[in-house]
């Protein structure tokens, strides 16, 4: 009888993590204005859904901190799209409410991730250590872009952001090619 094994649900959630990150931030950047309105179905399904149920796979296979970081960020996905469908396109809150929970949003998430970034650095693995690093820089700037009104800072979040969806994509090139390397053994 053969062992029962699990593929790593790790690949498939950054994976989902870089193609969400990557439109939305080209939307920051201001490279494709119009790029919230293909981010959400990503956000709801693909960066959202996909990543938090590979986190509860993470959970399966003993990985806890790979449980908390894809069903959060698949939790912020989803969130963040309801919070737009809700402010921007539905119009069930008025702007000035919409932008406030947007600031807040965007703080909470800041203080959370900073928190995994403290703890990835026990890792030691240089590509994580870059992924939450890009991740903490981007929300920081998007923070302070909202907070200011300064469009530029916003941008340069958005730049950061395509660095960080860059790298995810690198870490799923990654966690696939290990699987092709243990076929080839």
């Amino acid at each position: 009888m053969s062992e029962l094994r699990f593929g790593n649900p790790g690949a498939v959630a950054m994976g989902a993590f870089a193609l969400t990150t990557f439109v939305l931030s080209c939307g920051n950047a201001g490279l494709v204005p119009a790029a919230i309105f293909g981010v959400l179905p990503l956000a709801l399904l693909y960066g959202g859904l996909t990543q938090f149920l590979a986190g509860w796979f993470e959970f399966v296979t003993g990985n806890t901190f790979g449980m908390v970081v894809f069903t959060g960020y698949g939790a912020f996905w989803m969130t963040f799209a309801l919070l737009v469908y809700m402010g921007v396109i539905w119009k069930w809150m008025p702007m000035d409410a919409f932008n406030a929970a947007v600031g807040l949003f965007l703080i909470a998430w800041t203080i959370f991730n900073t928190l995994l970034t403290i703890q990835v650095f026990k890792t030691k693995s240089t590509l994580l250590i870059s992924i939450f690093l890009l991740l903490e820089i981007t929300f920081i700037l998007l923070v302070i872009g909202h907070y200011s009104g300064i469009n530029s800072i916003t941008q340069a979040g958005g730049y950061t952001g395509i660095l960080l969806a860059l790298d995810a994509w690198y870490g799923m090139f990654t966690e696939i090619s290990k699987h092709f390397d243990l076929m080839k053994a």
